[in-house]
């Protein structure tokens, strides 16, 4: 079943990929909308955050991925090791999908096949606006090519609204409520009762299954109905009541460990609220008795209060990292891609020329920047201590290294697609490398370093440090450095390969690509 799963997991998304292609008709685009449906996956697989958590529209939108239901597949006969037909709802859907993408990408290929076969060999051209010199003409010239080539302008201006919007859908839930629990209560006592309607009354968990056995429960973790079991053992309540100290066993599902700690920690909780009732019980006026049970069993009182991100919410932590990760992969692909097509044409002087282009995806990138960092975390609630110019003072060094990363890169392309095909293939390594899906202090230096290529590792950390943390610039100077290197690095880079590589001919005019 694992075998299978795997080829129809490759064919889904294969079919997926044609069907895209063939609805817009033109590679470079295909490829920028079919990175905008499988990037964020991730997220909407459950993979981080599960989907039992998630808000509507994102259950709704992981029923389609393939992906989704995979891991479903995956996780039931690799970590769980169930029989395989307790992973049969799963692998149906994941059959399904696979066939219906392959069908609709047959239907779309015999739509658009006779009326490619009718049209002329040449491509559909437009005109590419030329390349005026001096600084101001490069500035002005890369304007015109983003609103120009469709897969620019999808790139730099459209995706970045869309991608604000939709990539966080998984998250915004914060954090997880009412997760499934079984309870086996072998007690059946006036106490074991009590525990029951604790547990069930709790915010974090909630008693999905009351079973009679512990196997009829453990079929029920398996069969992911439940993910903790809470076995109340015989004798609870007369053990308590002879102040004989009492051990509930809990079965907890550690697959998923973002699950498994809210959990544990809901259900120690709510344990703890009930013995500080029974503790209430025999309690003189003054409150001596529940004092000096609370110091029996902790002689120090822990006050903790969270700052930055009150709620613990999984979207105040993992989003706004993101939202640098977004933007520096739009504008790597789109920096390249405008790279490639401009191989072809005369080019003024290569200092002027770079400078300019990366001045003008900064000036496009400035909605963008407003929109990530200062409008959607105020409207998703996310902590904004920061001050917007100290921000954009950082951001700002952050876009000019990534557009010069991304001239440097595509000036040794041959194919406007291949951008695509590398930077967002580097996504998911990137996402570890930055230190928010894995701690930094694990990760080994050497590792580290080669994390340092990307401008987003010194981006992340800095721009989240102001933004959410209040720091100030000069607290995360090293960040400041880090961007200013890579800027100086990448901007010599991308000049010295103006003027190594030389223009390439292309299979369309030179002042001319495909729609």
């Amino acid at each position: 079943m694992m075998v299978i799963s795997g080829v129809l997991l490759i064919v889904g998304y294969l079919a997926l990929g044609a069907l895209l292609q063939l609805v817009v008709c033109d590679l470079a685009v295909g490829l920028g909308l079919t990175g905008l449906v499988v990037a964020p996956a991730f997220g909407y697989a459950g993979i981080g955050f599960p989907t039992f958590g998630m808000n509507a529209f994102a259950q709704l939108w992981s029923t389609i991925l393939p992906l989704r239901w995979y891991m479903a597949v995956l996780l039931g006969q690799a970590a769980r090791g169930l029989p395989v037909a307790d992973s049969a709802r799963p692998f149906a859907a994941l059959a399904g999908l696979a066939v219906l993408y392959t069908l609709l990408a047959f239907f779309g290929l015999a739509a658009v096949g006779p009326r490619l076969a009718r049209s002329s060999p040449a491509p559909e051209q437009v005109l590419l606006p030329p390349s005026p010199r001096g600084l101001g003409g490069a500035f002005t010239a890369e304007w015109r090519r983003v609103l120009s080539v469709p897969g620019a302008f999808m790139l730099l201006v459209v995706a970045p609204l869309i991608y604000g919007v939709y990539y966080p859908q998984p998250f915004l839930n914060q954090i997880l409520r009412k997760i499934p629990i079984a309870v086996v209560d072998n007690d059946l006592s006036e106490l074991s009762r009590r525990i029951v309607q604790t547990l069930d009354a709790s915010g974090a968990v909630r008693v999905a299954i009351r079973a009679n056995t512990y196997p009829e429960a453990r079929a029920a973790l398996d069969r992911g109905k439940a993910f903790a079991v809470v076995e109340i053992p015989p004798g609870t309540e007369r053990d308590v009541l002879k102040g004989t100290k009492v051990h509930v066993p809990i079965y907890a599902d550690a697959t998923y460990l973002f699950i498994f700690r809210t959990m544990a920690t809901g259900i120690e909780q709510a344990v703890d609220t009930l013995t500080l009732e029974l503790a209430a019980r025999g309690a003189r006026p003054d409150g001596s008795l529940v004092k000096a049970t609370l110091a029996s069993s902790s002689p120090a009182e822990v006050l903790l209060q969270p700052i930055f991100n009150p709620v613990g919410g999984y979207a105040s932590y993992i989003v706004p990292a993101a939202f640098v990760l977004i933007l520096q992969q739009l504008l790597l692909i789109g920096a390249s891609l405008l790279t490639v097509l401009l191989q072809a044409e005369p080019q003024g002087r290569p200092f002027a020329t770079v400078l300019g282009r990366g001045v003008a995806h900064l000036t496009i990138f400035v909605p963008a920047l407003a929109l990530y960092f200062i409008v959607l975390p105020r409207f998703y609630g996310f902590s904004t201590l920061g001050q917007p110019l100290q921000v954009f003072a950082l951001a700002s060094l952050f876009v000019l290294a990534t557009s010069f990363m991304g001239q440097a890169a595509g000036a040794w392309f041959k194919h406007p697609e291949t951008p695509t095909l590398i930077f967002l293939g580097t996504s998911i390594p990137q996402l570890y490398l930055t230190g928010f899906a894995w701690p930094q202090e694990a990760i080994p230096q050497t590792v580290q370093a080669v994390g340092y290529i990307f401008p987003s590792n010194f981006a992340i950390d800095g721009l989240v440090r102001i933004d959410q943390l209040g720091a100030s610039i000069w607290d995360v100077v090293h960040d400041w450095q880090g961007l200013w290197c890579l800027t100086i690095i990448y901007f010599a880079l991308a000049v010295f390969s103006a003027y190594v590589v030389k223009p390439r001919e292309r299979p369309w005019p030179a002042a001319e690509v495909p729609a």
